[in-house]
Order: structure tokens, then C-alpha cells, then sequence
């Protein structure tokens, strides 16, 4: 499935494929654009065949709708997700669906600012200036070790549970949900991705596609690149690029904080699992108590227990 949408001041594309391992494509994405606004969905679904391809699907469906009637901002974002776990978590109930789920990654743009809304390990890039940077944290177990010291970004990348995910759409009866935003410049670039891209390709490699390439031709070269490394998983990519920003008048009060045009977080709702450590110290050498303490208590309670029966049986 491809769409292009060509509206200044926003181009956009997008692209899913279910790569070269997968028979199905349990992947997502949807899109919607205005003349200074659009709103751009991500999602992995997960669990058996159709539970996951239906969860993906619901989360986009719903996380559209919502943010289709009025100007995104933030509480409006985190509604939309709520919706779309709440859809998730309901249809989830039956027998048949047990285990379904989905990540999902929005950015919603109503320019000059941008939401991203979060849940899963699927990413949101941003490049700008030159500098490609990854706005969203994995919520996955080799993402929460690397952040506490445990693993190294190789060691992750080919960990064994590095498709582990710790936040999903639909597994809670709440939704949790990190969100991000920042102001928008003139030129940047936005990527959303689920891991079939990220996991297979490199930084690098994704930021020398979005600078030499329109949306389209980057969309189409990256689930290409992907599927040359092996495409083990569903693939799916939308490039966002800003060409113009409008003037700006008076900012609304939750965009007050965005004014310095880095990310900053709004709302963090993960919460990470912590990884219980021991430490192992050298044995000190046991001292004269510590050595003889047992048989100390052993020889009293036998001398009390005689004492008892000597004067019990006199």
C-alpha cells in the first residue's frame, strides 16, 4: 500500500510492505493532511494472525478519528490514544482475541508544532539541520537495560529478547502513553517507522536516504533497503517533510513551553520495570563467635534439656 500526499506547506508519503520472512502484514498506517496540519499513524500490531492486524488497524482507525475533528493539542492527542486502547482492550476480551495488541506512534502537526504521541517500539525521527535524532523511547526490555546501564546498543540489537515489549495498545485498561512535542522549522524532516525498518537499518543509512530523497522516493528506498538486509518483519514508513511555516500568532498556553524548538516530553507514561542486582563481596574470615556460635547454643540447650531431667526424675 502507498499513498503520496503532495500539499504545501506539508509533503508526505507512506508505505507499508510485510517484508521478505512474513506472509502477512500485521503493520498499519494511515494519514491525513491539511493545509498547515496533518496527522501521521504507525502501528505493529501484535499477537496471533488476525488479533494483531486487527488491533493495528483499530488503533489507526481510532487515533484518526479523533484527531480528524478539531486542532491536535495535547489532551486531545492522549484521548485519541485512549480511545484506541480502550477499542483494543474491549475487543481483546473475547476468547478468540486474548493477547492482542499493538504499538503505535503518532505525530500530529499543526504547524508550528508538532505532538508525538508513543506506545511500543515503534519510532518517531526527526532530522533537522543535519542532525538526525530519535525522538521516542522503545518500550521494549533491551531498550529499559539500555537505559539503566545493563546492555550496549550492540548487545541489544542482537539480544535474543530485543522484540520484547514492556507498553502496548490494548494489553491495559489504561492507556499509557509518552508524548513529545516541539516547534516546527522550516525543512524538517519526520520519520515514522515500525521496527522492521529500524531494527534492520542503521541510523545512518536512514538519514542519507531522507536528505538525497523526496518523501516518496524515501518511503520506497527504505522499504527497499530494508527488505535487501533481509526484511525478517512487516515494514512500514512515513516520511514527513515541512517546507513552510506559517507566521505565528499568539501561541496557546500548552505550546508555551515548546517555544525554545527542542523536544521537550509532555507526558511520560511509561513505567519502567527495575532489574534487581546483587552484589557478590570476597568472605571475611570468620571470626572465633561466628566459628563456634552453633555448637555454643548446641551444648547450653543439651545442658538445660539434662538439668530438666535430672531434677524431673529425682
Amino acid at each position: 500500500m502507498a499513498a503520496t500526499l503532495d500539499v504545501a506547506p506539508i509533503e508526505a508519503a507512506a508505505l507499508t510492505h510485510p517484508g521478505r520472512k512474513r506472509t502477512t502484514n500485521q503493520d498499519a498506517i494511515g494519514e491525513k493532511v491539511w493545509a498547515h496540519s496533518g496527522v501521521f499513524v504507525v502501528a505493529d500490531g501484535m499477537g496471533g494472525h488476525r488479533t494483531g492486524e486487527l488491533a493495528s488497524k483499530l488503533a489507526v482507525k481510532n487515533i484518526l478519528d479523533v484527531l480528524s475533528e478539531t486542532e491536535a493539542s495535547p489532551n486531545l492527542v492522549i484521548e485519541a490514544f485512549e480511545e484506541a486502547n480502550d477499542a483494543i482492550y474491549s475487543a481483546g476480551q473475547r476468547p478468540e482475541s486474548r493477547g492482542m495488541g499493538t504499538t503505535a506512534t503518532a505525530l500530529a502537526l499543526s504547524l508550528p508544532y508538532a505532538l508525538i504521541a508513543h506506545v511500543g517500539d515503534s519510532r518517531a525521527y526527526l532530522l533537522r539541520d543535519g542532525v538526525f535524532s530519535q525522538l521516542t523511547q522503545d518500550h521494549s526490555w533491551v531498550a529499559e537495560r539500555m537505559r539503566q546501564g545493563l546492555l550496549t546498543p550492540s548487545e541489544a540489537r542482537n539480544h535474543r529478547w530485543r522484540n520484547v515489549i514492556t507498553n502496548a495498545l490494548g494489553s491495559f485498561p489504561e492507556a499509557r502513553v509518552d508524548l513529545i512535542g516541539l516547534k516546527v522549522r522550516p525543512g524538517d524532516r519526520y520519520l515514522i517507522c515500525s521496527d522492521g525498518l529500524s531494527g534492520v537499518l542503521e541510523d545512518q543509512v536512514l538519514q542519507e536516504v531522507l536528505e538525497d530523497a523526496s518523501p516518496q522516493e524515501a518511503v520506497e528506498r527504505l522499504v527497499k533497503l530494508a527488505n535487501e538486509w533481509g526484511g525478517p518483519d512487516n515494514i512500514s514508513v512515513i516520511v514527513v517533510a515541512v517546507h513552510e511555516v506559517p507566521e505565528q500568532t499568539s501561541p496557546p498556553p500548552w505550546a508555551l513551553p515548546l517555544e525554545s524548538g527542542e523536544p521537550i516530553i509532555l507526558a511520560l507514561g511509561q513505567e519502567e520495570s527495575t532489574v534487581e542486582t546483587r552484589v557478590f563481596e570476597p568472605k571475611r574470615p570468620k571470626g572465633f563467635w561466628n566459628r563456634w556460635r552453633d555448637l555454643i547454643f548446641l551444648l547450653v540447650y543439651v545442658s538445660l534439656l539434662l538439668y530438666v531431667l535430672f531434677f524431673y526424675h529425682k
